[in-house]
Formats: C-alpha cells, structure tokens, sequence
C-alpha cells in the first residue's frame, strides 16, 4: 500500500471517528433538551393542580390563600430561568446539528477519496 493510500485510509477513520463524537454530542444536547421540556411541563402540571386546590372552596384558608400565591410567583420565576435554559439548549443543539452535518460531510469526502486512491 502506498503511503498516499494509507494516509487516506487513516483519514477516513480519523473522519468517521469525529463523526461518531459528533452523533454523540447532538444525543447528549437533544437530553439536555428533553430534560428542560420534561421540568417545564411538570412545572406546568403542578401550577395547574395549584391553581385547581386553590380555587377549591372547601379547602379555603387565608394561609392556604397566601403560600398559593407566594408558591405561584415562585413558579413564574422558575418557569422564566427554564425558559431561559430551554432557549439555550435549543442553541446548543442547533450547532451540534450544524457540526453533526459538516462532519458527515468530512467523513463522505474522505471515504470518496480512500477509495479512489
């Protein structure tokens, strides 16, 4: 074998290999993704369940009245930093997306051209 052949075949392996690191890192941000949507919605379901105790008249005491409320701002606040992290998840897997592509890319180009050698 030649040594432009070897070093094309190394190169394939090299590009299939950062491939497989990239599919990895999209998996790892598509996780992270789905975990924030999973703590947003049961942030949601608990607000709703809340909001439903609360509206219960049965159930209705002043302190009841005002930790619901203080519970409910506290919410607001929780479901705007998750937002937030939903945002940037979105963002991180937009560019492993991107990364993911160019590598495929890379690894065709180079698989092109070991078996053209």
């Amino acid at each position: 074998m030649s040594r432009k052949a070897r070093d094309m075949t190394r190169l394939a392996a090299l590009m299939e290999a950062r491939f497989m690191a990239e599919q990895s890192e999209l998996r790892a941000r598509l996780a992270v993704e789905a975990r924030v949507k999973a703590s947003l919605d049961g942030l949601d379901e608990a607000r709703a369940q809340a909001m439903t105790d609360a509206a219960d008249p049965a159930s209705f005491s002043p302190a009841l009245a005002r930790a619901t409320g203080a519970w409910l701002r506290w919410t607001d606040g929780r479901k705007a930093a998750l937002n937030g992290d939903l945002a940037r998840a979105h963002v991180a897997t937009a560019a492993a997306r991107k990364g993911l592509s160019r590598s495929f890319g890379q690894m065709q180009a180079s698989q092109k051209l070991s078996e053209n050698k």
